[in-house]
């Protein structure tokens, strides 16, 4: 869903459709999920929002540093990429008529960019997270998969977890200039929540790792799973920050 076509002028009507909300910042600038955001824990508020129905196909907004004087609702400024009712948006920011949004198809392929606040109404309820909901492959672009399943203990998961920078680039590739990530523990969630660290002796609990150690929190949001580490849980460049779809 990541590279369709086409908006209706209607799109542009309604203005605040989304609404006013206070955990979404003011900018003139819209960066993906996960960029200067500093914690995940269960009572940071992420907004979830669902494209609405007042267009069957609605375009992303470019961004200002791809296009001059973007965003706004002329066709200048009009993306190819586009969205359809239904589907799910981590919303992170906005400006004015519009709301800077992260997006995953079902093969975890991940985009983001402006787009019209009057077609995304916030999720107000997501819904309760069971175990189930956790359990599977989860993947965020080419270059990140993390496995979710049963732990040893009835309510525990076990988590693992591989990501690369650098893998799509032939040139790296051929001269060993890959970097690598892993993740690998076992820790029980907290509702729609859980977090984790990696000790030289196994999973921490996440409080409890050093700054130096891998730590990661998730989140069950919708068709989501949302990733934030600490940027220590590979190579350089590496991370596992970021919006997963179930495989």
């Amino acid at each position: 869903m990541i590279a369709r076509h086409g908006i209706g002028a209607a799109a542009f009507a309604f203005l605040g459709v989304f609404g006013a909300d206070a955990a979404i910042a003011e900018s003139p600038d819209c960066f993906p999920f996960g960029s200067g955001l500093d914690n995940l824990g269960p009572d940071v508020d992420v907004p979830l929002g669902k494209v609405n129905d007042l267009s069957p196909r609605v375009r992303f907004v470019k961004l200002g540093v791809l296009q001059k004087g973007c965003p706004n609702s002329s066709a200048v400024c009009q993306d190819k990429a586009y969205l359809v009712p239904g589907d799910e948006v981590v919303v992170t920011g906005n400006s004015g008529e519009f709301v800077c949004v992260s997006y995953a198809d079902r093969k975890g392929r991940t985009t983001y960019g402006w787009f019209p606040r009057a077609a995304v109404t916030r999720v107000e309820d997501p819904g309760a997270v069971r175990k189930g909901d956790w359990i599977g492959e989860w993947r965020s672009g080419p270059e990140s998969t993390i496995r979710i399943a049963p732990g040893a203990r009835p309510d525990a998961f076990r988590i693992e977890g591989d990501a690369t920078w650098g893998a799509l680039d032939p040139g790296r590739v051929e001269r060993g200039g890959v970097h690598i990530g892993t993740l690998e523990g076992e820790t029980q969630a907290e509702g729609a929540s859980l977090s984790f660290g990696m000790g030289e002796n196994g999973t921490l609990p996440f409080d409890e790792a050093d700054d130096v150690d891998c730590k990661v929190q998730m989140r069950r949001l919708g068709s989501y799973l949302l990733v934030k580490d600490n940027g220590m849980c590979g190579g350089a460049n590496v991370t596992f920050t970021g919006l997963y779809r179930r495989k």
